[in-house]
């Protein structure tokens, strides 16, 4: 099974641009190191502009890494038993890293570009099983009052997309990875338009999932106010943070994909400060999924690549760890 970190090389995803890449080498090496001692055999890497891509130099910040450097990554850590998966975000609300190309978005050249990262990725990455594209949070509207330019796809473009994206990387002899967002959210016409066993999918949800564990809202806490005591969520008179139509559709949608054929790797995480969020995960996907279907596990803590933030990192692999000692004997 895939025991994955997700961790950010480049991190110009969302609203605010960097000039120079948030990425500092000791926290990364702590990182690596820590994820061997914790038995992960596979790290998913964002890359966006922390890469001196060939086709597109242009993306490259202060910082990124040059392709040599790539390369001696991806060996360096396969050789400690990790594998090195390349992720492109190609989510409209998490695409920045793409500078220009980004306000391009379904015109020929913004394919282009696309495809072209797609193959480059591969090649440096020693031809990867998987390559990771995002494809998360498209038109979720809390990102259009922070971004300068609001587009993203809906309809038939973004089955298009999604459908391009991913041939792309098939092109190539690797198996896409996408978050399970667009499946959740569409359940019945990502079955009719993405064949089972063509797509790997990483249904998240930071939250507890058992009911013993649910968190009460509280207005008085900075975040809780902030999404649920506003609207549309306002109307909705949450008692649980659970109760958030996003964590509803994610306990009624993500174990049916499983279960039709889709291959899951499951995201946790402890970035919402819901410690049950590691063991609920595992517990509930080890019980309720196929074996077949059931590829791995990953934990996303969220943070820059950074020393401050090297912590956080290790206790949610440490978390992940204790959660597959008690539930999965795999």
């Amino acid at each position: 099974m895939i025991w994955s970190l997700f961790v950010n090389l480049g991190d110009n995803m969302w609203w605010k641009k960097h000039e120079v890449l948030r990425f500092e080498e000791e926290a990364w090496e702590k990182i690596v190191a820590a994820a061997v001692e914790n038995g992960f055999n596979n790290i998913v890497l964002d890359l966006g502009e922390g890469v001196q891509y060939g086709s597109h130099p242009e993306l490259a910040k202060p910082g990124s890494w040059s392709r040599e450097r790539v390369r001696k990554e991806v060996k360096r850590l396969k050789d400690l038993g990790i594998a090195l998966v390349p992720k492109l975000n190609f989510s409209a609300t998490h695409h920045l890293w793409l500078g220009d190309y980004r306000r391009m978005l379904g015109l020929p050249k913004y394919y282009e570009v696309c495809r072209d990262l797609i193959y480059e990725v591969y090649d440096l990455f020693d031809q990867p099983e998987y390559i990771h594209l995002g494809m998360d949070e498209e038109g979720d509207d809390q990102f259009f009052g922070q971004l300068d330019l609001v587009a993203y796809r809906r309809g038939e473009l973004l089955w298009h997309d999604l459908q391009f994206l991913l041939d792309c990387v098939r092109d190539k002899g690797a198996t896409p990875w996408i978050w399970g967002d667009i499946c959740l959210e569409y359940p019945d016409e990502f079955r009719k338009r993405i064949a089972k066993g063509s797509v790997l999918l990483s249904p998240w949800n930071y939250n507890a999932l058992k009911e013993e564990h649910y968190t009460l809202l509280d207005p008085e806490t900075p975040r809780h106010a902030k999404y649920f005591t506003q609207e549309p969520y306002k109307s909705l008179h949450f008692k649980y943070l659970e109760e958030d139509p996003f964590c509803v559709r994610f306990m009624e949608q993500a174990v049916p994909a499983a279960r039709d054929g889709y291959g899951i790797v499951p995201c946790a995480s402890l970035c919402f400060g819901c410690d049950y969020n590691p063991d609920d995960t595992v517990e509930y996907f080890m019980k309720n999924t196929p074996k077949e279907q059931m590829v791995g596990f990953m934990t996303a803590p969220w943070r820059a690549t950074k020393v401050e933030y090297v912590p956080e990192f290790i206790r949610n692999m440490e978390m992940l760890k204790k959660a597959r000692e008690k539930f999965c004997t795999c």
